[in-house]
């Protein structure tokens, strides 16, 4: 019951900070009511903003944001939620990866430090429609320099095969130096899962770009993908890219319904997507042929390709939907 109070409050705080950091970040560019009017786009005093925002402005009494205790108070639920479903529930417990260290010393500073970083980015990019490199890159650079210190941290490792026509016998296929040199495995997990996030993202860039004439995916994504990445290992942020569409399309229609917007930023769906594979990893990677072309990398690479031909014709429709004139529609 006192580590669940004192991670909530972490959670609080860790809000708290985040609101501010986001706000510092994006309303330089579009003021949002935390450090800097909307109406007369003064800046406020720092004094106190830590603790409370002022309910107005005190140069033109313009109301300021009433939504930033709300983040404090969801993300400090999400961080008792999640150290729940991973310490207690074992939502990554699989047989593969057996960390010396307990997960609530170790794996959980590391993606609550990770879910910090999702919801400032989620901010930043609700409030301006950016995904600033500094949380990114950042965040990139803590995941690979922790994965490396520790080289407990992994969900998965970085290859496991259970191809092997052995396995029934001796389990699946690990290589050696994974266990010989744990830091240096853990240094190759995280670049791999940043390199792959980044480069399938940046190719998802550049094909909507060809493909529409205007840059559908910002480069904010292609780096909030290198740190989901970092975080996550390769095979989970392919896992991030496959769920992140479906939430956007629920979300998407709820924003529309609601708010009537028919434009929302694509990173929040790809952070929700992201929570959603961490609290969920252990009955994704049990999934008897996930895990089987996980470790077969010529199946692998097919559906690799056969997904970015997919993505190709879509986008191809989209763009005649675009092109065709709307009396032609009707």
């Amino acid at each position: 019951m006192v580590e669940a109070f004192l991670i909530g409050l972490v959670g609080a705080i860790a809000g708290r900070l985040s609101v501010l950091w986001a706000a510092c970040l994006a309303e330089p560019g579009r003021a949002a009511g935390i450090t800097r009017c909307t109406s007369c786009q003064k800046d406020r005093p720092w004094q106190g903003l830590l603790i409370r925002i002022p309910s107005r402005c005190n140069s033109c009494g313009t109301k300021s944001a009433s939504w930033t205790w709300l983040v404090s108070l969801l993300l400090g639920i999400i961080f008792c939620f999640y150290a729940w479903i991973l310490v207690d529930a074992g939502c990554q417990k699989i047989a593969e990866v057996r960390p010396d260290a307990p997960l609530l010393s170790s794996r959980l500073p590391f993606h609550l430090l990770f879910i910090f970083l999702l919801v400032t980015a989620v901010l930043t990019d609700l409030i301006d429609y950016v995904i600033p490199d500094q949380i990114t890159w950042a965040g990139a650079a803590l995941a690979v320099g922790f994965a490396t210190f520790s080289g407990e941290l992994q969900m998965i490792h970085i290859w496991v095969d259970w191809n092997d026509e052995l396995v029934t016998l001796y389990g699946p296929f690990l290589p050696h130096w994974i266990k010989d040199h744990q830091h240096l495995h853990g240094l190759a997990w995280s670049l791999c899962g940043g390199a792959m996030g980044a480069g399938l993202m940046w190719m998802a860039r550049i094909a909507a770009h060809r493909i529409l004439g205007f840059p559908a995916i910002g480069f904010g994504d292609v780096t909030l993908m290198a740190m989901i990445g970092s975080f996550m290992g390769w095979q989970p942020v392919l896992c991030v890219l496959a769920v992140a569409p479906l939430i956007g399309m629920i979300l998407g229609l709820s924003a529309f319904v609601l708010t009537g917007r028919s434009f929302v930023a694509f990173g929040p769906y790809l952070c929700a997507a992201a929570f959603v594979v961490l609290c969920t990893w252990r009955e994704i990677w049990e999934v008897q042929g996930l895990r089987i072309i996980f470790g077969h990398w010529p199946t692998l690479a097919a559906l690799l390709t056969g997904s970015l031909t997919l993505y190709c014709l879509l986008l191809w429709g989209v763009r005649i939907l675009r092109e065709t004139p709307i009396r032609q529609l009707r």
